[in-house]
């Protein structure tokens, strides 16, 4: 009956009952994420043994990674009124990288008002067995592989055709109605040879050791060429700081920020936008790279005014071959490559984003520190794991 106080007994019963049930178990307040209540199983999770801390947020009890954002979409979702259900790989707060099956549900009260949200965990980590990731492993390493095979021939075969190409041209006057079909074939070809390299860089393990880059000069250059390149209805904009050196490689590198920003770019069409790129030294305060490094970072933001991304497709964003692109207009690669790259540089990276309110994509990598200052030069490939998200198109 409405009006009467609550009955103590109750509540108490109800949170012992709670407290059975093997899944963890949350009650949210809807405008904040702090926990209003939680069961013993949900406690377990985040390694909790007593109370917990006056307005303690749920986005807190998790680490720095991708999938940090993933989460806030979701809370945004469950917000709006509706439900959020998914698989996602998290490393909490207190160090334990857990596979995740969950939901979060709105409850509403009687004026249609989300005043709090339901919070359910699964820890699916070991439910294929304890020897879950070294068979995820071994069918990677099986895969890299045989892409490598592949790329390899195919990219072989290419070469065949533009050399046959050439020797065709050389046969045939300037003026030939043939030379526009030469192009053609040289353009296409230019293509297959571009996603053979994508393949080859996806499948490769080398990591280093890194020199010393100029990550200022790298990202002036690159800003010029996408400046000469991107359409006319996009305009960019940069802020980028001076003196920034990373360990890497510098043509990986050059392949991150040139596909960021060719991504954020076709999100933006047919309508256009603006591109903005800003890179800045930030402290590394909560091991936003790999937990081996504990210097500085340099943080690489690439935002966009484009058409944004919902729940489903950023949990999927570094999926290889999985695209949002209609059919020839994007191989499913991009991002993958991205993500491969930014882990065996040390660094890690960040996407936000809402349907129709453009996207964010964060890259921090270690700022390369010198041996003769007691330092090490080689930063260690980070084992950040797991899905991000996505800009409109899989990249």
């Amino acid at each position: 009956m409405s009006g009467l106080a609550p009955d103590p007994r109750m509540e108490r019963g109800l949170a012992s009952a709670l407290d059975q049930v093997p899944e963890g178990l949350a009650l949210l307040d809807a405008k904040t994420g702090t926990l209003l209540h939680s069961n013993a199983a949900f406690s377990r999770i985040f390694n909790q043994s007593g109370p917990w801390p006056a307005g303690q947020n749920l986005l807190d009890l998790f680490g720095p990674e991708v999938q940090y954002n993933i989460l806030a979409t979701a809370l945004d979702q469950a917000r709006t009124g509706k439900a959020w259900m998914g698989r996602v790989f998290l490393r909490t707060r207190a160090g334990r990288e857990i596979w995740f099956e969950g939901t979060l549900s709105p409850v509403q009260n009687e004026q249609g008002l989300v005043e709090s949200l339901i919070v359910r965990l699964r820890d699916i980590t070991l439910e294929s067995g304890n020897d879950w990731h070294p068979r995820v492993a071994q069918r990677m390493g099986t895969l890299g592989a045989l892409a490598r095979g592949v790329a390899h021939d195919f990219n072989n075969l290419i070469g065949v055709v533009l050399t046959t190409v050439d020797l065709m041209e050389m046969q045939v006057g300037p003026d030939s109605r043939i030379q526009s079909k030469f192009e053609i074939i040289r353009r296409v070809g230019g293509r297959a040879k571009e996603l053979a390299s994508q393949i080859m860089n996806f499948s490769r393990r080398s990591d280093g050791p890194w020199t010393p880059v100029d990550f200022t000069s790298l990202m002036e250059e690159v800003a010029k060429l996408l400046q000469n390149a991107l359409p006319e209805n996009v305009q960019l904009r940069s802020d980028i700081a001076e003196g920034l050196e990373v360990p890497g490689d510098s043509s990986q590198l050059h392949q991150v920020i040139m596909n960021l920003g060719f991504n954020a770019s076709q999100a933006m069409q047919p309508a256009g936008g603006e591109l903005y790129i800003q890179v800045q030294k930030v402290a590394n305060e909560q091991g936003l790279v790999d937990p081996s490094y504990s210097g500085p970072c340099i943080q690489l933001t690439v935002e966009d005014t484009g058409c944004g991304m919902s729940v489903q497709t950023m949990e999927r964003i570094f999926e290889p071959f999985f695209t949002t692109k209609d059919a020839g207009q994007g191989t499913g690669l991009g991002l993958s490559v991205v993500h491969d790259i930014i882990q065996r540089h040390g660094g890690n990276l960040r996407v936000s984003s809402r349907p129709g309110h453009g996207s964010s994509f964060q890259v921090f990598l270690p700022v390369y520190q010198d041996r003769r200052q007691g330092h090490r030069a080689h930063v260690a490939p980070s084992q950040i794991n797991g899905l991000g998200q996505n800009h409109a198109s899989s990249r």
